[in-house]
This record gives structure tokens, sequence and C-alpha cells, in this order.
């Protein structure tokens, strides 16, 4: 398996935001989630979910509702605008007022052509999804108080929203409102967070004292409440045979109620009960998304998305990453370039003493610790989105509101001091763009928001555009590689085809089709092989020079390993080491996976006892170690890391650099849970 010499980075101050909302549709299988910093996140859970797309936002610009529409995304926040997004460019496609300020809720229609939006100042603003944009319709009756909650019924003629002490129910038909009151409030205002309409015009909703109630929506009274949580219910989800629900809030046990027969055979009725709980997250639960095969998402203040269902019992959590672009490495240099919200850092690794004897798995000496050498703050006002350093270390680009900024840093040298200039002579033909990636020392490829691929040529004096790729029409890059001469680029773009572009030879060429969406891809530095990975952890790998699939890869896809298949998280990244051509490095959450191709696969099938796989444990950030290698036979091992893995790539020679988070500086950077006295307990 070879030997490498870990860099343990665990001083990246990586700070995952809460999940604010979630919209799930089914039959594009994606999940939209925000966060507390603006930032919309796009979900790809056909196989195994992961993030696949980032719509950066601010903090300004909070995102408290989203609704997906036959493919299409809008969402409502306090700027009191409703947003559709351009899912293509990631960025914001149409912007409507909302009548009545700040909106705290969405609801879509049954027949997905209207959409309704409560806001701050008690209006129900109605909207029609049109073909190309959203047309405001009317607005209802405005009513006291703010509007937190909505939803419709399947029948498209009702409404039903929560507000401060009471529900309503509004008839779309005749304008005539329903108030459903919460009765004796003894001065404290009962919130209802969330609301719903069950077929039978039963409406359910949850409120601040952690009761979800039942209310006859014809008569405005409430049937049955039943006490769910010790705190505030904040999200709401009815399943889709309407029998049973899941509600959650501050108290973060995620309950089931079902809709079960009680009395005796003559007086037999229904009631709601409390069902199955639910203990999956430390924090406040504030969204939750069922999908039509019973399975549920939620996440809350604890920044995880956790994925449940029954049976059988299955809880899978997946824990916040950094979005793309915000992690870059200089291989020759040594040196990693960490993104934050307002400034760049960039960092020389440290080094260990050379020739240095020490078993497997030990920590080597430092003789050279990190070296912070740079920071680029940004503008007031301003969001690096995405951050790219060359391998030298040389030139620096990011990305700030679709604009590119590039800078050229020198290391002292002869005695001078470091010295930073930035290149402000860009060309007009370069547009703004959403990704950034150094192909080799002064050319940088940049992928522009209207889909083109743009090689940009950088010098110290100007910046001018070498040349302009294209992909098929309606296609937009999310993934791209290049080789390490910067001949060749390979591109995955939102319709799952990979694209290799010779840029020597201005030619491309397109990877055979797979059912499957792209989760990593790499380029060997030797062979200039192209390695994909799939969401299904199928691992193929394709020869440009044959323009068919190696033979390494034609006996992985007959006999794939069940220990990768068995995997719940996705592979985010491919790694080479050229002085081993047949080893292929990968990377989950969790652990690393090295792939021997000189191995037969097949073996796996004669050694039935399972790899034995040794844990390197490593001290904060001031640590090197070495990867061990399990004593098998197998043409994998999985070597797993006791932290959650950011990144993880090949720097030079026998090293690589791993940016580890561990779970306790996520926990201290959280606020306090809800406290709840327990029997015995103080």
């Amino acid at each position: 398996m070879g030997e490498f010499t870990v860099h343990n980075v665990r001083f990246y101050d990586f700070e995952p935001k809460s999940i604010q909302c979630m919209s799930y549709e089914d039959e594009s299988n994606r999940l939209a989630l925000s966060r507390a910093d603006g930032s919309v996140e796009i979900w790809n859970c056909k196989y195994r979910p992961f993030m696949q797309q980032v719509i950066h936002g601010d903090e300004d610009s909070s995102v408290e509702a989203l609704v997906w529409c036959n493919g299409r995304l809008f969402s409502a926040g306090l700027h009191g605008f409703l947003l559709e997004y351009d899912l293509a460019s990631c960025g914001v496609k149409f912007r409507t007022a909302v009548t009545g300020g700040p909106t705290w809720c969405l609801a879509l229609s049954p027949d997905k052509q209207k959409l309704a939006a409560g806001t701050e100042d008690g209006y129900v603003c109605l909207f029609n999804v049109d073909e190309h944009r959203i047309l405001y319709d009317k607005s209802l009756a405005k009513q006291e108080g703010r509007i937190l909650s909505i939803g419709w019924h399947c029948s498209g003629n009702y409404i039903v929203t929560g507000s401060v002490n009471c529900v309503r129910l509004w008839s779309l038909k005749d304008g005539r409102v329903t108030r459903c009151s919460m009765g004796q409030t003894r001065g404290r205002e009962i919130i209802v967070w969330c609301v719903a309409i069950l077929d039978d015009m039963t409406i359910v909703s949850g409120d601040s004292r952690g009761k979800t109630c039942f209310w006859n929506s014809m008569l405005g009274t409430m049937t049955q409440y039943v006490q769910t949580h010790k705190a505030d219910v904040l999200s709401l989800t009815i399943c889709p045979d309407q029998k049973s629900l899941y509600v959650a809030g501050v108290d973060p046990t995620i309950v089931q109620v079902k809709l079960v027969q009680t009395g005796s055979k003559s007086g037999r009725k229904e009631c709601w009960m409390r069902s199955l709980p639910r203990s999956i997250h430390t924090h406040d639960v504030r969204a939750m998304a069922l999908t039509a095969s019973g399975k549920l998402y939620s996440g809350g203040v604890d920044t995880v998305l956790a994925l449940s269902y029954y049976p059988p019992k299955t809880v899978i959590k997946y824990r916040a990453l950094p979005h793309p672009g915000s992690i870059s490495i200089a291989g020759e240099a040594e040196s990693i370039l960490l993104r934050y919200k307002d400034h760049l850092d960039f960092w020389r690794l440290g080094h260990s003493q050379g020739n240095v004897k020490k078993p497997l798995g030990s920590f080597l000496p430092i003789s050279q610790d990190r070296v912070k050498l740079l920071e680029l703050q940004c503008k007031e006002d301003e969001v690096a989105e995405w951050c790219a350093v060359s391998s030298s270390g040389k030139w620096i680009a990011y990305i700030v509101q679709g604009n590119p900024r590039l800078f050229q840093f020198n290391l002292p040298k002869d005695g001078r001091g470091l010295s930073v200039q930035r290149i402000k002579n860009l060309s007009e033909n370069i547009k703004q763009c959403r990704q950034v990636l150094w192909i080799a020392e002064g050319r940088l490829a940049s992928v522009a928001l209207d889909g083109t691929i743009q090689v940009i040529s950088v010098t110290e004096s100007e910046v001018e555009v070498e040349m302009e790729l294209r992909l098929e029409p309606g296609h937009s890059v999310n993934k791209m590689k290049a080789n390490q001469e910067g001949s060749i680029l390979v591109v995955v773009d939102n319709q799952e085809v990979v694209t290799a572009f010779n840029l020597c030879k201005d030619t491309n060429s397109k990877l055979p089709r797979y059912n499957a969406p792209v989760t990593a891809l790499g380029i060997h530095p030797i062979t200039s092989d192209v390695v994909v990975v799939y969401a299904d952890m199928m691992v193929k790998e394709y020869s440009l020079k044959t323009q068919q699939y190696t033979p390494f890869c034609r006996q992985f896809l007959s006999e794939c390993p069940a220990e990768l298949t068995k995997r719940n998280s996705v592979v985010h990244d491919v790694s080479f080491d050229a002085r081993h051509k047949n080893l292929v490095l990968l990377h989950d959450d969790s652990a690393i996976i090295v792939l021997n191709k000189e191995k037969s696969v097949s073996e796996q099938s004669v050694n039935n006892k399972p790899a034995k796989m040794k844990r390197t444990n490593s001290p904060m950030d001031r640590c090197n170690g070495k990867i061990e290698r399990g004593k098998n036979t197998l043409g994998f091992v999985i070597v797993r890391r006791p932290n959650q893995i950011l990144h993880f790539s090949h720097v030079k020679n026998d090293s690589v650099v791993s940016v580890e988070l561990d779970d306790l500086q996520l926990l201290d950077k959280l606020p306090p849970t809800l406290k709840v006295k327990k029997y015995g307990g103080v």
C-alpha cells in the first residue's frame, strides 16, 4: 500500500452553521436546506445523500422558507422578497417583492400553480407560478399579528395559518376566515410555530407549550392535544398515509404521533397518541422533510443532517462540510490556503526531522512548526465564495460576488521579505464566475455564470483570456479537475456528463454515461487516466488514450467489494501518488480508502477474514503521523480516522495532508441545550 507522512491540519477554524429550513422534491430526489449564514445547499439523495451545489449568501440574506416546484427552487426570508434560484449558475434568477415586509413561511398549492407567503404584518400573499417567473396575484385580508406558519389543503380551496394565540383557516372561494383560539392564555403568548391540514380538514398545530393540537376546522374548536415535548414544537410534517405525523423542536426528540383506535368494540373511536420517539439530535430541531418512501430528513442547531426511517431501525448522520472551494493545497510549496467568510489564511505546513526511523503509526518530531504566511482580508460587507492557490504558492485567486481577484505572492528569499501584489489589469473579456482552478502556473480555469469555461493566462502585468470551452446548451459545471501539466481538464456538469478537454489539441471526449451522480474525480499524474467515483460507490477508470475503460475498471465493476457499497457516506475526493502508479487514494467523512490496482479484487472471495484496521490517534495540530497498512491481501484498505475529514490530498513525495475537525471543537461553539431535570439528578 505504501507509506505516507501525514500532515494533520487541525487549526482550520471551521464553524458549521445551523440548519434553518428544508424542502424535499421526490421527483428529482433532491433536498434543499438553508443555513444560518444565508447559504442554500442542494443535496442529491438518489443513492447516498451528498452536497451537490451551494448557493452562497450572507448573514443579512436570511432564508426562512424553501419550496420546490417542478424542479424550480423558491425561498423567502426577512428581506421581504420571494426569490427564485438559478440552479445552473447558483445565483438568484428572479426577485419579487412581498406585501407585508419580512416573510416567515411559504406553501405550494396541490396543483403546483400558486405560492402562498405569510408575512410579518399579517398578510397572506398569493403568487402565480408562471412557466418563466412568478407573478403577484393578490393578498388576503390583513390579520393581527405575524404569520409564522402556513399550509395548503389538498383540494386547493383552503389555507391554514399559524400566528400568536390563534390558528386561522382561510377559504379562498368565499373569503371567509375561521379563527381557532387557544383559549385562556393567562397573560402569556402562545406562539404557533408550525401548522398543517389533513385531507379530512383536521388542522394540526405545534406551539410554544410543547403541545401538538388537533382542531375541527369547521367549528374552530380543539378536539384533542398531545403533550409531545417539554418545550416549543418548531417543525411538523405529515406522513403520506395521513394517519401519522412527526413533530420536533427545542426539545430535540423527534416524536411520531399516530392515529389509533381506542375503546370497546361498540364504542370504538379514533384518537391521536404519542408513538415512537427518536433521539437523534443534541440541539433544537428546526426543520424536517419526509419523502414519499417514508424516509425522514431532519436538521437544526447541531448542524447535522440526519436521515432516519423504520423499519428497519436506521439512523444516518451527515456532518456539515466546508463548502467547495474552501480548502486549496499548494503541493510544491507544501502550503495550504483556507477560506473564511471575510478573509483567507495562507499557511506553510510544518516539517519533521529527516531520516528518523520509527514504527508505522507513530508521531514524528517537529523540526519546523507551521507558519502563517499571509492573511487576505475582504472588504466590508463582502463574502469570499471560492479560493484557489497554484502548486508553487505564487498565485492566489478568490471570488467575491462573482468577481475574480488575483494576487501574486512571493515567499521570503535571499534575505528579502514576502510580498503580495494584486493584479488589477484584468481583461474586459473575463466574465463573472463561480469557481476557479489553477491548472498550471500562471494559468487559471474559470467557470463563468453562463456555463462557459474560460482558460485565463495570468502574468504580473496583465490577465487575458486564452480560450473558451463550452458544454452542451443547458449544461453547467459542477466539478472540475486538471492534471499536473495543465494539458487535460475534466469537468462534470449538472446532467452528470463527464467531459475531458485536451487543452493542447483543443479536442474533447465524453466518458460513458452512468445512472448515478458523480461525487469525486481525479486524473492520474502518469497515465492521465480519469478516475470517477459515483454516489453508489462505483469506481470507474477511463483511459483517454484508448477511449475505453481500463482492465482494472472492468474487473472492479464485475466484483465490486461489499465493504465499499455498505458505506453510508460518499467519496469526496480522489488523489494519487506519482511514486506508486497503482495506488488510488479516496476519502469520505471518516476514512481514507486506498485502492491497489495490482492486487486482484477477486481475492476478496478467497479471504473470508475481515481486514484488520488500525486506528491512528493524533494529537492536536502539531504532529505528523503515518497511515497504517492493514494486514490483508485485498485490493483496498480502509484507514479509519478518529475525527471528521474535511480534506485529504497528496502533497509531494511521500507526504499527504489531512484537514480534520474534532467533534469537541464543534460542541464548544454550539449554544447550550435544553436543560431537562432527570430523576435522581441535580
